[in-house]
């Protein structure tokens, strides 16, 4: 038994299934986590210590780690695992209703996040911090599935989501976790992915309601999904046609780059 899994049970936690609490404990895997995601000399952003196994993992690496968990009963939990740890600091804010503006400012500079994401909110968050023009990048633990559609190009795993965190990051799959190195178990494989910002961009509002516009209906042409959207048939058809593509052109086919022009030509973005 693990120091984490002693420190649980000595606390008496009972995992919630409502809260995507599925954890590692591994040490070998949560340092592997913490080197992808680049923790050596970096202040560390953590969503969701849990028993603080990847938050011990990224503090021996980082200078400073602001982590996360708005679960109160693994507060004693994470006093024995990251006792005599000077360089980390607990909050028990749910960073979705503080907004990513607020975070920015608790953290008070650049920052990297690495985190083993609950599944049931891995998109919003993700979302989050691509809005953020603090964050460098972010490494989280997904959904298998979802990773390779984030990661996607082309083809029909490329969509709103890939489109949109690729607009501003340069996604990676890193590794792939099988569902059995987890405690408890989930019913899917898990992939670790690193999405390094570029430059400093950071998602805005007009991108990302363009970009959903766009996959509207994926079973539908690019461009009548915007002209249901009240753009106008001819600007759209015109606009694709000087980035090279048909009007019969799907999303899909442009990729996320293209379809950034495309926004800009339509004056949407």
């Amino acid at each position: 038994m693990t120091d984490y899994e002693i420190a649980l049970e000595k606390h008496r936690f009972k995992y919630k299934k409502a809260l995507g609490q599925n954890f590692i404990f591994d040490d070998d895997l949560l340092d592997g986590i913490a080197e992808a995601g680049g923790a050596d000399g970096e202040t560390v952003v953590e969503i969701g210590a849990g028993a603080g196994t990847l938050t011990r993992a990224i503090a021996r690496r980082a200078k400073n780690v602001c982590a996360f968990e708005i679960d109160e009963t693994l507060f004693p939990v994470l006093d024995d695992v990251l006792g005599g740890l000077d360089n980390v600091r607990l909050f028990s804010n749910d960073v979705t209703e503080l907004g990513i503006e607020t975070v920015d400012m608790l953290i008070g500079e650049p920052y990297r996040v690495i985190a083993n994401l609950p599944y049931y909110i891995t998109t919003p968050l993700i979302m989050l911090f691509l809005q953020s023009t603090e964050c460098k990048s972010i490494t989280c633990l997904v959904q298998k599935e979802v990773a390779e559609r984030i990661c996607a190009t082309d083809g029909g795993d490329f969509g709103a989501l890939s489109a949109v965190v690729q607009a501003v990051a340069e996604p990676k799959l890193v590794r792939i976790v099988k569902a059995w190195e987890f405690n408890p178990m989930p019913e899917v494989d898990s992939a670790v992915i690193r999405l390094d910002k570029r430059n400093g961009a950071a998602l805005d509002d007009k991108l990302n309601d363009f970009i959903k516009l766009c996959f509207a209906q994926k079973r539908k042409t690019l461009v009548n999904n915007l002209t249901s959207a009240g753009i106008n048939k001819s600007d759209v058809q015109s606009a694709l046609e000087k980035l090279g593509f048909a009007a019969t052109a799907r999303s899909e086919q442009l990729g996320a780059a293209k379809l950034q022009e495309l926004g800009r030509l339509l004056g949407k973005i």
